[in-house]
């Protein structure tokens, strides 16, 4: 599909002036689709100006990986999959843009499916209203002609076009009632709807508490000093933030509103009774406390005296032995797996809805984070899960191929529903 897209291409440029693209593409990468975001427009904004250059050769997705997201020469893109992921929720993110505030422009930006070769489509303005001019008004404006038949008179009316005017209508009505209906059941069983409504129409914010910096203290509840994972806040900090990015991103998509709060300066009553997102695993205790009681915790097996963290593990309650870990100790470039933890469940300790993004080592808290946040990657769910897992509690462990240092895509090892 891919090839015949930019044969297309390549046979007939589109007749549009270089500033009217850029032009459109400004307007977009400032609209709330995806200004929160810095992946998604990086990628918008480079595949368009390589098409405005006539540079179609680099749209490929072994090229996109490594000059967009700083993948090796050499990468695996069936293990990393991160071009074919961004360019599909770019592809969503466009639709919900000219759904919601590009209808009245004059240039719309496609990509197509299949391709990473992106189309500007001039809009054409639809067409004058034709006066409409009702059916008894019309007929009145006849001349009624008398015919004798059999010894009657008869004349014509409008009744019979009107009948069949009304019956239209309600044949269109009921066919809009249909197709909305098909359109919202197809929204409210969606994996991203399914996974998140808990956090989606809630009257009040939604608390994101990520992991505290280096030396901060605990939360308040416990009434301790703790020292956090000088290992996680190093060299996760920005990882993390890429893991918050996509989850504000999302709740801003779906306009739900939001605060940040680190886990040193959130308390139980900030959590409880709200919808929560908690963000880092040994640098959120948060993460830890929530945890604790499932079938999957987290636990540092090890830790140096300067109290960073030397191996981390994920437990499995229900068989004891069962883990996965990450040595710290390893160097990036050495570790080949990561593992993630992701609950989404209603706390008895918070008392509302608790979503748990916890990565051990560098980079699987920011897979884990697209993994919640992806239509593509949620959709595994449905293979380990029953199917009415949207209404119960869940708990996944995800096993993260490390490729070069850096994080690739995540995949189901274990699983809870309750």
């Amino acid at each position: 599909m891919q090839d015949q897209s930019e044969s297309w291409m390549r046979e007939a440029p589109p007749a549009i002036a270089s500033k009217t693209v850029l032009e459109q593409l400004e307007r977009m990468l400032k609209s709330r689709h995806f200004r929160n975001s810095k992946r998604y427009p990086a990628f918008l904004a480079h595949i368009v100006r390589r098409r405005l250059e006539g540079d179609l050769d680099s749209l490929k997705e072994r090229i996109l990986g490594i000059e967009v997201f700083n993948r090796a020469h050499d990468y695996d893109t069936a293990a990393d999959p991160v071009v074919r992921i961004t360019a599909g929720e770019v592809r969503k993110r466009i639709a919900l843009y000219y759904h919601d505030e590009g209808t009245a422009q004059d240039l719309r930006i496609e990509l197509p499916a299949g391709s990473y070769v992106p189309m500007f489509v001039p809009v054409i303005p639809p067409p004058a209203p034709v006066e409409f001019v009702p059916a008894a008004a019309e007929a009145a404006a006849e001349p009624i002609t008398l015919a004798t038949v059999g010894g009657a008179a008869t004349g014509s009316t409008a009744r019979p076009r009107s009948t069949v005017w009304m019956a239209a209508v309600g044949v269109f009505a009921i066919l809009l009632l249909a197709i909305a209906g098909f359109w919202y059941w197809i929204w409210s069983t969606s994996p991203i709807q399914s996974m998140w409504h808990p956090f989606f129409g809630s009257p009040d914010p939604v608390l994101v508490v990520v992991g505290s910096p280096l030396g901060s203290s605990a939360p308040a509840a416990d009434n301790v000093q703790k020292v956090m994972d000088s290992h996680s806040h190093v060299h996760l900090s920005l990882n993390d933030a890429l893991a918050l990015t996509d989850a504000t991103g999302l709740l801003e998509l779906h306009q739900e509103p939001y605060r940040v709060q680190t886990s040193a300066t959130s308390s139980l009553d900030d959590l409880r009774k709200r919808p929560v997102i908690l963000i880092a695993a040994f640098g959120n205790s948060w993460s830890g406390r929530i945890l604790g009681p499932l079938r999957f915790a987290l636990l540092r097996q090890q830790v140096a005296t300067d109290g960073s963290t030397i191996l981390g593990s994920i437990i499995d309650h229900r068989h004891p032995g069962t883990m996965w870990s990450f040595d710290f100790t390893k160097p990036m470039s050495v570790n080949t797996r990561d593992y993630a933890v992701v609950a989404r469940l209603r706390s008895d300790l918070t008392e509302g809805p608790v979503m748990v993004i916890a990565g051990l080592g560098a980079g699987a808290t920011e897979s884990a984070a697209e993994f919640v946040c992806s239509t593509e990657y949620l959709r595994q769910i449905r293979a380990v899960g029953p199917s009415n897992w949207r209404k119960k509690n869940l708990e996944l462990v995800l096993e993260v191929p490390v490729i070069d240092g850096k994080a690739g895509h995540a995949h189901i090892v274990a699983s809870e529903f309750w």
